[in-house]
């Protein structure tokens, strides 16, 4: 017999011993997407636009604890660039958060950006 013809014959038999394997059952349907929750009334318009460089700090510490920590990461990154930086010290934005923090508390008139300025600048010399 042929070394080619064996391995046909055996392949064949194994396929014909081989039972065939019952279907799978259908996949159950997905649960129904969940329908979006309302905004909520806050008084707060969606679009609303700030000012970058005359936002107050009045304003700035008026905001929830959430939207002072996404302010602040604009401001921070907002004065790097100013300042040239191609990177940041991760380490510092709690400092930089908290000096610009403590200079609005002491002066809420003041603009947010001076404010991030001068915290930039003293994270800076450390």
């Amino acid at each position: 017999m042929n070394r080619k013809t064996a391995i046909v014959l055996v392949a064949g038999l194994l396929c014909a011993c081989a039972q065939p394997q019952p279907a799978p059952p259908p996949a159950p349907a997905p649960p129904p997407a969940p329908v979006p929750a309302a905004p909520a009334a806050t008084g707060v318009p969606v679009n609303r636009y700030v000012t970058i460089l005359s936002a107050t700090c009045q304003k700035y510490l008026a905001l929830s604890d959430d939207d002072r920590a996404a302010a602040s990461m604009f401001y921070i990154g907002y004065q790097a660039r100013r300042f040239g930086s191609r990177a940041i010290r991760v380490a510092l934005i709690p400092t930089i958060e908290g000096v610009a923090l403590e200079l609005c508390v002491r002066n809420p008139s003041r603009t947010v950006a001076s404010a991030f300025a001068r915290a930039y600048q003293e994270a800076r010399k450390w």
